[in-house]
């Protein structure tokens, strides 16, 4: 029997609460999400308990613990319930201007700097009334996000294992960024004022390692003052101290807009990446899920300042 047909002997609306219940371990938000009472929540959470012969929650300080029993089920009931909208969504036509529908998009800080200004433009001219929500990015969690449905879609420099389909959607190079008063004259550096220069490092769990593979290659090491994990916190910390970064090119070329900051090629060669966007590979991709891919594509190319 497929997940929809056994899903399908319960009701579906029924299912979607205890899917909430699970996600925010909250009775009361689970109500205030679905716009219903708490005692209704409470209701259908008595229904779901006497039909699955198991208690599913217990309530404790952190909120509604699922029992293993539930735990089991939700794997079940989350990949149904993604599978039933894929199949409703198929047959339904979309349209982006009436549309209230909630898209999910995972995203770095950096993507969030580069991508997101160009992407609500994008929205709200073609689809004011749908929302977005951005996930923040677990690079070893957006696997299992796709796969489950948890997200719409993800925009990253890395690649990422399982059954998600990618497009490159841009091309990406790594330059150095510096205070203006470190610039000095021409557009690059010699190896020795880099070996020169004290810099702030970006933690490798963003996904941004390939320069630390590449200097280490050529036994070039870096002065490393401050070590960070976002993106955002850069122009503030360049600005007001004498320390230098590497970053992709589109992002340094934001800083070079906003702050008092001066962006310089390398030195030496570092290979460039491409940025990708994922989406879950289904029988049957919804025209909304379609529609938001190609927004998404459109919105990173005029993000770039390329023609769409």
């Amino acid at each position: 029997m497929s997940t929809i047909s056994w899903v399908s002997t319960l009701d579906l609306r029924l299912v979607r609460i205890f899917n909430l219940i699970y996600e925010t371990k909250s009775l009361t938000s689970t109500a205030e999400a679905l716009s219903v009472s708490q005692p209704a929540v409470s209701y259908a959470l008595a229904q779901l308990r006497k039909q699955l012969a198991d208690p599913l929650f217990i309530r404790n300080p952190e909120g509604m613990i699922p029992t293993a029993r539930a735990a089991e089920l939700f794997e079940v009931f989350k990949r149904s319930v993604n599978e039933i909208d894929l199949v409703v969504d198929s047959v339904t036509s979309f349209d982006p201007a009436t549309s209230r529908r909630n898209f999910r998009l995972c995203l770095s800080d950096l993507g969030e700097l580069t991508f997101l200004p160009a992407l609500v433009d994008q929205l709200m001219s073609e689809a004011p009334g749908v929302a977005l929500e951005v996930v923040p990015m677990q690079v070893d969690r957006v696997p299992e996000w796709l796969e489950r449905g948890e997200i719409d879609a993800a925009i990253a420099s890395v690649e990422f294992p399982g059954k998600a389909r990618r497009n490159i959607i841009s091309a990406e190079r790594y330059v150095c960024v510096l205070p203006e008063r470190l610039a000095g004259a021409g557009p690059t550096m010699t190896i020795e004022e880099f070996s020169e220069l004290r810099h702030v490092v970006i933690d490798q769990s963003t996904g941004h390692y390939q320069v630390d593979a590449a200097l280490r290659a050529m036994g070039v090491e870096r002065k490393v003052n401050l070590r960070v994990h976002h993106f955002a916190v850069l122009p503030g910390v360049l600005a007001n101290s004498d320390l230098a970064v590497i970053v992709p090119s589109q992002v340094a070329t934001l800083f070079g807009r906003l702050w008092p900051v001066v962006v310089k090629e390398l030195p030496f060669e570092i290979s460039s990446f491409d940025v990708n966007l994922y989406w879950q590979d289904t029988p049957t991709r919804s025209t909304a899920l379609s529609w938001f891919l190609d927004v998404l594509t459109r919105a990173v190319a005029g993000s770039q300042g390329r023609p769409t």
